[in-house]
């Protein structure tokens, strides 16, 4: 099949990185479903958060820290990937969240940032997951998340505010057939503000629950599972490579998606599944180096997963994007003639835990003197005296004065310092309004060549699995009239 994309333009659409690097070919795999080229399954994949800039850093750093390239980088050559942008704006704002982004996918309507399949007027949607399910289909939503977090909930919920996670949890009752990822305190009586016991109500469903990573590593396929195994987000890779107990307790996203396939994938009329990668996001919002590259790297085993599953089939449609950048990291040139830039980013390697947990090694700290241990301990990179002074003071609340307001924390200063010895920059630490780039393998593949809008996802995704659905919709002009003007400088609720 010829590309759609040649190298050429590859590089034109500037994908970071995309050239220069001799990959082997990917081996063609023997087809064992053949559908006549008709789509039975979709597979829509999502590293949240994810900037441009990422997928090129993460294929180098992969070589670094492991010895080989990034999949998805070897999927860029394949000349069976058709390669494209989406346009990610929500109804109120050039800059999206995953809840506006995800309901586009799943509504084919642009909604305000914030609700979740839920136009401004009250007008409630219907997503996709939903319409897929009337029509005799399967569906899964695998995420490193709480699957009750807005890129999830968005295939398959509609709630007026995302962060009403109580309320969401039970909306996928017969809706989805296997749910994996973090969560347990939106479904745990004890957890749960109105002591609700969702688990046992899933369970008088009929779906099997899972709380370790032993159940989804075994020979087990239950026709619906409930697989809740951390209380809110699931770790970051960088902490769970780092540590025995998660090793042995936590399933990957790679472990999860290749379970809900091997439970989804012979549906007699076939499935549609959500794969999120969903921290790669909230490492961004954090300006986190290390969590972001071995995040991403997480998401990258899982889309290899993924094609190994499709390509032996030719029923099956797959989807690999982000939903919105996130604070637009890249590696600075440093050094004379840039030469230092290789060896900055090899300092990421030795990044032993996330700062999510690094707070609590510093709490530690009595002096700046401490502060420059623990980073040497816990990061690897050794800062100066005037900086660990500023970041022992940011321990203790008090920030020193920087412009850009959004650094302001302790982890935007901790990105700023070690992007001094990283090379990793940051804009900012929130979402920014880039087009997010798709590749997609598969019959309709060619639906997702060129720039797309977010919400054309839903009727192609539709059209091709032979259905149709119209959901209302709204206007920028008419959606006006329900936006709040007044400035203000807010942070969005990611945790």
């Amino acid at each position: 099949m010829k590309s759609l994309v040649t190298r050429r333009e590859v590089l034109q659409l500037g994908l970071a990185g995309a050239a220069g690097l001799a990959l082997s070919k990917l081996a063609p795999a023997q087809t064992t479903n053949r559908s006549n080229g008709r789509v039975k399954n979709i597979i829509f994949m999502v590293s949240d958060g994810m900037s441009a800039g990422v997928p090129s850093l993460a294929d180098e750093f992969s070589k670094m820290a492991r010895g080989k390239g990034a999949f998805w980088y070897q999927l860029l050559q394949d000349p069976d990937a058709t390669l494209g942008f989406f346009d990610t704006a929500a109804l109120n704002s050039l800059v999206t969240d995953s809840a506006s982004a995800s309901s586009a996918w799943a509504t084919g309507s642009r909604v305000f940032n914030g609700a979740i399949n839920v136009l401004p007027d009250g007008t409630r949607l219907t997503p996709i997951a939903q319409i897929v399910k009337q029509a005799g289909k399967k569906v899964g939503l695998v995420t490193t998340t709480r699957i009750t977090h807005a890129t999830p909930a968005g295939f398959a919920s509609i709630q007026p505010k995302r962060d009403d996670e109580d309320d969401i949890a039970p909306q996928y009752l017969d809706v989805v057939d296997v749910l994996m990822g973090g969560g347990l305190r939106h479904y745990a009586p004890n957890q749960r503000r109105d002591q609700r016991d969702l688990i046992g109500e899933y369970r008088n469903k009929g779906y099997t629950y899972w709380d370790n990573r032993d159940q989804v590593v075994s020979n087990a396929r239950p026709e619906k599972v409930l697989g809740l195994f951390f209380g809110s987000h699931v770790p970051y890779t960088v902490d769970h490579i780092n540590s025995e107990e998660l090793k042995r307790t936590m399933p990957t996203l790679a472990e999860m998606t290749r379970k809900a396939l091997e439970i989804l994938g012979d549906a007699p009329n076939g499935f549609l599944l959500q794969v999120e990668g969903g921290r790669v996001d909230h490492a961004a919002h954090a300006n986190d180096a290390a969590a972001i590259l071995w995040d991403q790297l997480a998401f990258d085993d899982a889309v290899a997963v993924v094609h190994e599953f499709a390509s032996r089939r030719d029923d099956t449609l797959v989807i690999i994007t982000s939903d919105h950048g996130n604070a637009n990291p890249g590696l600075n040139g440093m050094g004379g003639e840039y030469e230092a830039s290789n060896k900055a980013l090899e300092l990421v390697v030795q990044s032993k835990c996330s700062y999510e947990l690094l707070p609590t090694h510093l709490s530690k700290a009595t002096s700046a003197d401490d502060v420059r241990d623990i980073l040497k301990a816990q990061i690897g990179i050794e800062v100066s005296k005037e900086e660990a002074g500023a970041l022992a003071s940011a321990v203790r609340g008090q920030l020193p004065t920087i412009w850009n307001r959004q650094h302001r924390n302790l982890q935007g200063l901790m990105g700023q310092v070690m992007s001094n010895y990283n090379g990793i920059g940051w804009c900012g630490t929130s979402h920014t309004a880039d087009y997010t780039w798709i590749t997609s393998l598969g019959p309709g593949r060619e639906e997702f060549h060129g720039l797309i809008r977010n919400t054309d996802a839903f009727h192609k995704m539709l059209k091709l699995m032979g259905l149709s659905f119209k959901n209302p919709s709204m206007t920028p002009q008419e959606a006006r009239r329900y936006m709040t003007f007044a400035p203000r400088i807010s942070m969005p609720d990611w945790a």
